[in-house]
């Protein structure tokens, strides 16, 4: 549940990236996207007025790529100003059965004297008319989870345990005589009627929690970070190579099973939404990320193709060449073990990625984001760049990811660098959505 930002973003007037969508006003919260049918269907977090003042909006998709805005679905019922539902409509999920669509979601409000957190129900036939169903309202029991003013209970995703027979809800909840929070659960049989049961064993807990199940693998992805479990139950633990997906500036993702893929999604502090990604799993619980194919194919212009091997000698001066402000980069790279191969993006911004250290480096203006990254040296790297209105994002291998904010560059420019050891740039092709960009 990580709050709207208040202030209106800094996306460029004159650009608006296709693969970025970006609501009227304000910026996009919280994500909880539903697919139904052939259509993504997202719901997110927004506060139209800049105050505390948060609403459920809604967009939908067939091709991930154009966009179409709905009616708001949640808004806070201002009737009674120390109500549950008299102030905010916070993060929480959509489900189906029987051809009605639920939604669970937060009820915040920290003047209510009851608590400022209850989990919510509302129902429709369509996806875009709501009803609320206040009895239905749930409070934490005070014996499975702290029922004190300021408890943490908040944040429902639900999904559909088969060898249970029931329906799952994860939340995050504090437990009686625990420090922090935990990945609370509830059990259901008709997404109505809810008993509350025992935390989830292992971690601790943390903002918007998302469980999904790839192969023989449980995982459940919050707001910062992602745990396994070869067991539905648990104990969960965390990856040791890295236990985020793409941090810090992308916000309570989460992701959807389309049929084929999980499609997942991200909020942003004050800007657009990311471009939508496949995530798939990988060894030792850990979790892959790539942009999806819908994303890759806008970008069908070549503007600069260097196919003759562009070689980078150890400690070579910068090479410079004249790109647009918003394109993509399609990078095929050999590195030396001790090599330290820069791409300079929009002059400011610099992509470094480390072989021997396993490291990958975005840093920029006020910015220094480090995360693993391991690549062979013995084979050809994959790098994909979308410069794309206020966002950078940057995919190695179709494995790892790290996305920064660049608000209102516009200058193009692109460097290529290497020290310490050889890199051979076998391709490198800059792409745009449009020809006459």
């Amino acid at each position: 549940m990580a709050q709207p930002e208040n202030s209106i973003p800094d996306e460029p007037a004159s650009y608006r990236s296709i693969i970025h969508f970006m609501p009227g006003k304000r910026a996009v919260g919280d994500v909880m996207p539903f697919y139904w049918k052939g259509e993504y269907h997202v719901f997110y977090l927004t506060n139209p007025t800049g105050n505390v003042d948060v609403h459920w909006e809604h967009i939908a998709s067939t091709d991930l790529v154009n966009w179409t805005e709905l009616p708001p679905a949640l808004s806070p019922d201002h009737g009674n100003p120390k109500g549950s539902e008299g102030c905010c409509m916070f993060t929480g999920c959509v489900v189906e059965k029987d051809d009605i669509f639920h939604a669970w979601y937060t009820s915040w409000n920290p003047e209510n004297p009851d608590g400022r957190e209850f989990l919510s129900h509302a129902t429709s036939r369509d996806l875009v008319r709501w009803t609320k169903h206040p009895e239905d309202m749930i409070s934490p029991d005070g014996v499975h989870y702290a029922n004190h003013h300021k408890r943490d209970f908040r944040d429902p995703q639900i999904f559909w345990n088969k060898e249970a027979g029931e329906y799952w809800m994860h939340i995050l909840a504090q437990v009686p005589g625990e420090k922090g929070s935990r990945f609370g659960l509830l059990t259901s049989k008709d997404l109505t009627v809810w008993q509350q049961e025992p935390a989830v064993e292992g971690v601790q807990g943390d903002e918007c929690p998302d469980y999904f199940r790839i192969g023989d693998m449980h995982y459940i992805h919050s707001c910062r970070r992602y745990c396994y479990s070869e067991n539905v139950n648990g104990p969960y633990k965390f990856p040791t190579l890295m236990h985020e997906l793409d941090r810090p500036h992308i916000n309570a993702p989460k992701r959807v099973w389309d049929g084929k893929r999980h499609v997942w999604f991200g909020g942003w502090a004050g800007g657009p939404m990311p471009a939508p990604r496949e995530v798939y799993g990988g060894p030792d619980g850990l979790l892959y990320m790539k942009p999806v194919r819908e994303v890759v194919s806008v970008f069908k212009h070549t503007l600069l193709d260097l196919t003759d091997k562009l070689n980078l000698p150890e400690s070579s001066s910068e090479a410079f060449f004249d790109v647009p402000a918003n394109c993509m980069l399609d990078f095929r790279v050999k590195l030396a073990f001790k090599s330290r191969f820069t791409i300079r993006l929009r002059e400011d911004y610099r992509l470094t990625l480390l072989p021997e250290r396993g490291q990958l480096v975005l840093a920029g203006p006020g910015i220094d984001h480090r995360r693993p990254c391991p690549v062979n040296s013995s084979e050809t790297v994959k790098i994909q760049i979308f410069v794309e209105g206020s966002l950078i994002e940057c995919f190695v291998n179709d494995q790892y990811a790290q996305t920064c904010k660049a608000p209102a560059h516009q200058n193009g420019r692109l460097g290529l660098s290497a020290d310490g050891g050889k890199a051979e740039v076998v391709s490198l092709l800059v792409k745009t959505q449009d020809l006459g960009v």
